[in-house]
């Protein structure tokens, strides 16, 4: 009887082994999820300034529609904002759609120091690669299912600007149809390490 224990505890002690290895393996797998990249390298902050004119067809925002829209967009990518997104010509009054709204954008991106460019002598701030969907099942209240032009013109207009990687996305937008919430983007962005 008293072999019997001893057995089944040495089985429960090799067996715990391998349990705290899949206990590590699943909490790297969360991390991985959750966009986290435990591998830092160095990277410089490179400034941007642009005006990012909104020529989607519908839907028809207002200048607060607008900046929010991008300052999420924006903030979700891991760019650091410079001064707040401003949107323009807000003549309407608040919360009055405009058809032809644009927006300053000035707003800096850290590039991986390897990647050398003009800001190579600057000081190095540590950074990873990390996994940014964008879409409105993930993005809370911040997207809507009428949104999908906006993201489009975002991925052609603004991504270009940042040190992405591996972009995918499923945009097929039709002008005054919501595309529901069937639309997303997703890349890998170097962005600052927590």
């Amino acid at each position: 009887m008293n072999t019997r224990y001893q057995r089944s505890r040495a089985c429960g002690q090799v067996r715990g082994r391998p349990r705290a290895s899949w206990v590590a393996l699943a909490g790297a797998a969360a991390l991985a999820a959750a966009g986290v990249t435990l591998a830092a390298e160095p990277g410089t902050w490179q400034s941007h300034q642009t005006t990012f004119d909104y020529l989607g067809i519908s839907p028809t925002y207002s200048c607060e529609g607008l900046k929010d829209g991008l300052t999420y967009l924006l903030t979700k990518s891991g760019v650091r904002l410079d001064s707040p997104v401003r949107a323009q010509p807000c003549g309407g009054g608040f919360g009055t759609p405009s058809k032809l709204l644009y927006a300053k954008l000035k707003f800096s991106t850290l590039n991986p120091a390897s990647a050398g460019g003009p800001n190579a002598a600057q000081p190095t701030v540590p950074g990873a690669w990390r996994q940014v969907t964008i879409s409105p099942q993930t993005s809370g209240f911040a997207l809507h299912g009428g949104d999908c032009e906006l993201v489009q013109e975002f991925k052609d207009k603004i991504l270009p600007m940042l040190p992405v990687r591996d972009v995918k996305s499923n945009l097929h937008c039709v002008p005054h149809q919501s595309t529901g919430y069937q639309y997303g983007l997703s890349f890998e962005v170097f962005a600052p390490s927590a």
